[in-house]
């Protein structure tokens, strides 16, 4: 079993919009174009996605990733995370 960070990616007025980002954005976390909707422990990246079991629209898609460095600003989001909790 792996842990999996699993992230919505795409704008939608419903549940991911993209105003209210910041003026700059350093990477897709800080423009609202990727979210980090659920981190899991599973078998496979598919498995973490059902797990999570998130609404996409139009426009929208989920991917899983076992590594936060192969996204850039994935590190930064969890640190961020971390701090709320």
């Amino acid at each position: 079993m792996t842990t999996y960070y699993v992230i919505r990616s795409g704008w939608n007025a419903a549940n991911q919009s993209a105003s209210g980002t910041c003026r700059n954005p350093q990477n897709s976390f800080e423009s609202n174009q990727y979210m980090l909707v659920g981190i899991v422990v599973a078998e496979s990246a598919e498995h973490a996605i059902e797990q999570v079991g998130c609404t996409c629209y139009n426009g929208q898609h989920v991917f899983a990733v076992k590594n936060p460095r192969s996204v850039a600003g994935l590190t930064a989001e969890l640190r961020q995370v971390s701090e709320t909790f």
